[in-house]
């Protein structure tokens, strides 16, 4: 029920390519079965949603299309990109952070020919900036006690991991797009919640809004913080299918028909409130330190992407890709255990 059809953004190539009449079909139903499908009651539902989906369609794709190239995530990248040593304190940590990324031992556990020779995906981190006391030099004199402002990234992760960059691009619109659906949803979640004689249909929303979430459908995942826990794709599908069914059972003391798809069309027609990305450009010394416009040439400027929701979730990120070679094993925590045991 909830994977997309194949052809969607499939054959989005140019940001001026027309969308198919096919392809904005198939968003408007996946918008409908993700958040309320009893507005399909309303005969006029498809022509009401078309222009909301239209210009959530058009805003995803050239959000995603808009992202630099893949950079490599290597220790070879580290030596050689700034935004590598911003990102990871040392070759070891940016090792060590690899090899936790449970989207990317996923994708390599279910590949059934050999390891791809690069994996890309999408690179999140969350920026902190912290106050410090700390050292400059004032012409010859060593200043102590000064307020400095340390930049630091934490919070790892890498979503729609894939074996082409063109792959990992759909995938990516495709979050996206689910991201603005799960808004919605969440909107609807929120009116039923100030009509208190709907406290079950809003029960019933908010269970639907916690299987999407659960099921990590969305780019809520990339604005996320932690990685998900494990969740059975199937039974997440089992549960919405049937909360579907329930919410269909409603009569006329529930959310009416025409408010609940104005939501929906409202929501799904402001894409951009909900989901954007900017530019930010950082001056960071070696040791993470915020330095002023003013500061030294040589300590060079990070121009870096930040992607940002209504909700008021931000996250950097960086597509990229990495070398086979540069993901670590697994440790065998039986082996691991014995060898701390003696």
């Amino acid at each position: 029920m909830l994977h997309f059809l194949s052809p969607l953004f499939a054959s989005v190539s140019q940001p001026d390519s027309r969308f198919s009449p096919e392809l904005i079909d198939a968003a408007i139903e996946r918008t409908v079965d993700g958040t309320d499908r009893r507005v399909r009651a309303l005969s006029d539902y498809r022509r009401r949603l078309r222009g909301p989906v239209e210009r959530a369609v058009d805003h995803v794709a050239s959000l995603v299309d808009d992202i630099p190239a893949p950079a490599e995530i290597s220790a070879r990248s580290f030596g050689a990109d700034a935004r590598i040593r911003a990102f990871f304190s040392s070759v070891e940590h940016l090792h060590g952070v690899l090899g936790k990324f449970k989207d990317l031992r996923d994708f390599l556990q279910h590949q059934t020919a050999a390891p791809p020779a690069e994996i890309f995906g999408l690179l999140t981190m969350q920026k902190e900036e912290r106050t410090v006391l700390g050292m400059e030099l004032d012409g010859d004199a060593v200043r102590r006690d000064v307020i400095q402002v340390a930049v630091s990234f934490s919070h790892h992760r890498y979503i729609a991991p894939t074996a082409t960059e063109c792959d990992t691009r759909w995938e990516l619109k495709k979050c996206a797009f689910d991201f603005l659906i799960e808004r919605a949803l969440e909107v609807l979640a929120q009116e039923t919640r100030k009509r208190g004689e709907l406290g079950r249909q809003r029960n019933l929303l908010q269970r639907k809004l916690d299987a999407l979430r659960a099921g990590n459908w969305g780019l809520g995942s990339a604005l996320a913080g932690d990685e998900p826990a494990g969740a059975d794709i199937g039974e997440m599908e089992a549960e919405i299918e049937a909360i579907d069914t329930e919410l269909g059972q409603f009569g006329t003391t529930a959310l009416s028909l025409e408010k609940s798809l104005g939501h929906i069309a409202e929501v799904i027609g402001q894409p951009k409130q909900w989901l954007d990305t900017r530019q930010i450009a950082l001056r960071l010394d070696y040791r993470g330190i915020k330095l002023a416009d003013s500061g030294l040439a040589a300590a060079g400027e990070l121009r870096l992407t930040e992607l940002f929701s209504g909700t008021g979730a931000r996250r950097i990120i960086l597509p990229g890709r990495i070398p086979g070679e540069e993901i670590p094993d697994r440790p065998d925590v039986i082996k691991e255990l014995e060898r701390y045991l003696g």
